[in-house]
């Protein structure tokens, strides 16, 4: 695999940070809509995305939860523990490695993401319900693309 060196594939590499850094707030106002929302519902905090990461893995360790979501091990600690208190998740005892707590969906933590999901879904889609069809099938096809790389990139760390 090859990776950027020469100055083209720097000024690539700036031009795709430049890109990202303006995409995200926009991202989130027009296509999550938190621009015309002060609703909890629209607003996606670090116990709902830890939330949603874990509803997409069956077990995740304390640790693993950290690196995905960029929070520091104490900060990891206490957002698991205000998941556990409102019953959304659980702390699972490794069978290979007394040491390691793996973290766990609960029954209840999986309705909660189902209807968190259901209203970003609303959201998003009245949001996106202003585009031409041409639009639609460019940005579809454009975030395939994005996902599938973002999600190497993930496996790589």
């Amino acid at each position: 695999m090859q990776t950027a060196h020469d100055g083209t594939e720097t000024k690539k590499l700036d031009s795709i940070t430049d890109n990202l850094i303006l995409f995200i707030p926009i991202f989130y106002r027009n296509i999550i809509g938190l621009a015309h929302s002060k609703s909890a519902a629209a607003h996606i905090n670090t116990e709902v995305r830890a939330m949603f990461m874990l509803a997409n893995n069956a077990i995740m360790t304390t640790s693993e939860i950290g690196r995905k979501l960029g929070v520091s091990k104490p900060n990891v600690t206490s957002l698991l523990d205000k998941l556990v208190k409102k019953g959304y998740i659980e702390r699972l005892p490794d069978v290979n490695d007394r040491r390691v707590i793996n973290i766990a969906v609960t029954a209840k933590g999986r309705r909660f993401i189902a209807r968190r999901i259901q209203v970003l879904r609303k959201a998003m889609k009245g949001n996106l319900s202003i585009l031409e069809y041409d639009e639609i099938e460019a940005l579809s096809s454009a975030l395939g693309t994005v996902r599938n790389i973002i999600s190497r990139m993930d496996d790589r760390h």
